[in-house]
């Protein structure tokens, strides 16, 4: 095996999520980062899984001689390869609410300590600094999914003690609010930043534990410190913090290839 030298840790961040996808089931990718982490990991690491995009591509099996991957959850490049092309009603209705996904995929603009996700506004809802993009399905995934894992460049900005609007649910405010809120358990679930990878403290989709996230791996050459500085509260640690292999020279190839134009990988962009 071997290992690339040549890489960013943008690129890191999304082979590190592609290497988390589960081997089979159904995965609900959202917009962004999502995306081209799932069509990496059907084309190297789960073959088996069917993904699926929450406007409604189904089943999508990207051919070996793929261009590039999708710009965006609606790219016309997946009528070519989906099983079925249909719309959000089926994507977020009859699959998701259906109980038929096994693994939901987030970005947003904040994650806080519980998992919970912002993709609507910056500041105060009633006069923000900035507005977003919205929510699309990011809420449902995030309610619905029996697991959700979440891609997001660590900086402080972004790493928020409490988001500024809970778009997302992940753990809300600690053990037993999903059930308090009328939702399932989830889990595991994982985070995903530019440092490393992140579990959370509950063993049972949190009803105990504290349902914080954890920092469990770091990347080749990074350290715990690096990811506290660029968080906004005081960082769980696993006892034992690993590191993890770099990305290979295959999985950085085909990620450049699925992203000729850096349409994900551009700083501001992700």
């Amino acid at each position: 095996m071997q290992y690339s030298e040549d890489y960013t840790l943008a690129e890191m961040m999304c082979v590190a999520g592609a290497r988390e996808f589960p081997k089979s089931g159904v995965v609900l990718l959202g917009m962004g980062l999502p995306v081209i982490t799932g069509v990496l990991a059907k084309m190297l690491h789960a073959p088996e899984i069917a993904i699926c995009t929450e406007v409604g591509a189904f089943d999508y099996l990207p051919r070996a001689d793929i261009p590039r991957a999708s710009i965006g959850i609606h790219d016309i490049i997946l009528n070519d390869g989906s099983a079925m092309v249909s719309d959000m009603v089926d994507a977020l209705g009859s699959l998701l609410m259906g109980g038929n996904v096994d693994f939901g995929v987030l970005s947003a603009a904040q994650v806080d300590r519980f998992g919970n996700l912002n993709t609507l506004v910056i500041g105060d809802y009633r006069d923000p600094e900035r507005r977003l993009g919205g929510t699309g399905g990011n809420t449902e995934i995030a309610c619905l999914a029996p697991r959700v894992m979440t891609l997001m460049p660590q900086e402080r900005r972004r790493f928020v003690p409490r988001v500024d609007f809970n778009t997302s649910p992940g753990y809300i405010d600690g053990p037993g609010a999903r059930k308090r809120a009328g939702l399932e358990g989830q889990g595991a679930n994982i985070v995903v930043s530019t440092v490393g990878v992140f579990g959370f403290d509950t063993a049972d989709g949190g009803e105990t534990g504290s349902c914080e996230m954890v920092l469990e791996a770091v990347f080749a050459n990074l350290s715990p410190e690096v990811a506290q500085s660029e968080c906004g509260w005081d960082l769980r640690l696993a006892p034992t913090v690993a590191e993890l292999e770099p990305p290979t020279v295959e999985e950085i190839s085909l990620l450049r290839r699925l992203d000729p134009y850096q349409f994900y990988v551009t700083p501001g962009r992700y």
